[in-house]
């Protein structure tokens, strides 16, 4: 199409014409504007979703393109012929009435007067947004004061905005006034957690109902987004927080399959060996808990969270938007001897991702569960087995320590899975007894993925056992 201003001119003029919308769309999306291809994208909703999936011959595009084009041309004559009558026609009251009653809409906060049809101060707030960055029209004045922002995280790779957060604004849930998402990246399947996220977009809900979503990415916009630096903190905070909460979460599962119900208090959940479900309170886990507990009973106001297989990272985001923690699922280990990596995951969102050591076909595959969480194993934190160890199934196998830490990366264990000392205690700290272990072939990235501040907690009651040797294939 040659002439893209009036095909622009006519969704202005139409904002409800979904398809106009669309066709606008692929000429920004021809021309390498994708920031406002997304933006109309996003406008044409159903449209857009509809024609991606089929193939239209180029002939019936020209004839409705061409066809709007001259509609929108069309009306711009007249609009230009109506402007300046208005024009001519304010004048000469300007001249016949007191200059304090000059007609005119007020405009609020300045005192003067505007003499443009409403469907041009729309198409001037139009432009302000898209040179912004905005997806929606509306959006609150630069300057203005904007809600306490809260934060949610999703798949941060590249794409289509309309595509990303489409099925995501369909659901039924409690937006907050003003949210953050996250960008996680992406390798292979899993979505990688990390400590300084970047925000990608922003959600302001508005009193009519309508979200405003805003790129805060401007390699995906290509405009000049908001300062986003003084939610960086905030992020942060948000994404150790739901570590915490995760952590607490799977807590509360490995307490009810071990006992039958859930503990009294925050304290039950980190008894002396070999009652250490938990291997200790973090300060934030001191508030969660009894929200917690009481939204994982299933009390109104939110679903269960139950120990269910892997859910979809999209059910984690709705669900963080409804108030509910972020990771839904319990947290689990798989261990990977092709590249020796073992990593702590929750649901298809990768948090931790260690190197370790191994013990070539020594080390079993399979299924496993933690049963004992001990401190210092060996009776020493320098011993054989380091100053954590984590029995896998009651089996001569487990995860632990080690004061080889050169072996680390390679296959000179017996079996066991052997990690250096900052990641077997943060590893200790972040997963309770009953958690999950899948050791396999494949299935992880190589990348290394730990955070430059460690998850810790405070640990409440003794975790040795001065009664047991332990006689694991070191």
């Amino acid at each position: 199409m040659s002439d893209t201003s009036h095909l622009k001119t006519y969704v202005k003029m139409h904002p409800d014409n979904k398809m106009g919308w669309y066709l606008l769309g692929k000429e920004y999306q021809n021309s390498g504007q994708e920031g406002k291809a997304n933006y109309c994208f996003n406008k044409a909703g159903e449209v857009f979703e509809a024609f991606e999936k089929k193939q239209i011959p180029q002939d019936v595009w020209e004839e409705y393109q061409n066809k709007l084009v001259e509609i929108a041309r069309a009306k711009e004559k007249r609009n230009t012929r109506l402007r300046k009558l208005l024009v001519s026609s304010l004048f000469l009251l300007l001249i016949l009435m007191p200059p304090a009653h000059a007609p005119g809409k007020i405009s609020p906060g300045t005192g003067t007067a505007s003499t443009e049809p409403e469907s041009e101060q729309t198409l001037a707030r139009m432009e302000g947004a898209e040179e912004q960055g905005l997806r929606e029209e509306g959006s609150p004045a630069a300057g203005s004061a904007k809600p306490d922002i809260k934060f949610t995280a999703a798949d941060g790779s590249p794409g289509p905005m309309s595509v990303k957060l489409g099925s995501l604004l369909g659901r039924q849930v409690n937006l907050p006034a003003s949210t953050a998402i996250l960008g996680m990246e992406k390798e292979g399947d899993w979505l990688l957690w990390g400590e300084q996220l970047k925000a990608v977009y922003r959600l302001d809900k508005e009193g009519s109902g309508k979200v405003l979503v805003q790129s805060l990415d401007p390699a995906q916009c290509r405009c000049q987004p908001e300062d986003v630096s003084s939610v960086k903190a905030k992020a942060a905070a948000w994404t150790s927080g739901q570590v915490e909460l995760a952590v607490l979460n799977s807590s509360l599962v490995a307490y009810r399959k071990r006992y039958g119900k859930l503990p009294d208090r925050l304290n039950d959940l980190t008894g002396a060996f070999p009652d250490n479900v938990m291997d200790g309170i973090s300060e934030g886990m001191k508030p969660a808990f009894p929200l917690l507990k009481k939204r994982f009973a299933g009390s109104k106001g939110g679903e269960a969270l139950t120990e269910n297989q892997p859910s979809a990272q999209g059910t984690a985001l709705a669900s963080s938007l409804d108030g509910a923690p972020y990771f839904t699922e319990p947290l689990r280990i798989i261990v990977d001897t092709s590249n020796h990596r073992l990593a702590v995951v929750s649901g298809n969102v990768m948090i931790r991702n260690y190197k370790v050591g191994l013990g070539g076909n020594r080390t079993p595959e399979g299924s496993f569960e933690i049963s004992d969480k001990v401190v210092n194993p060996n009776g020493k934190p320098d011993g054989d087995f380091g100053s954590r160890g984590m029995q896998l199934s009651d089996t001569n196998y487990a995860i632990h320590g080690t004061n080889e830490p050169d072996s680390i990366g390679k296959d000179e264990s017996l079996g066991c899975v052997r990690m250096s000392k900052e990641d077997v205690e943060e590893l200790f700290a972040l997963v309770p007894s009953g958690t999950k272990v899948t050791i396999q072939s494949g299935g992880l990235p190589d990348q290394v993925l730990v955070p430059g501040v460690r998850f810790t907690s405070e640990q409440v009651n003794e975790q040795t056992n001065p009664r047991k040797i332990y006689h694991w294939l070191h």
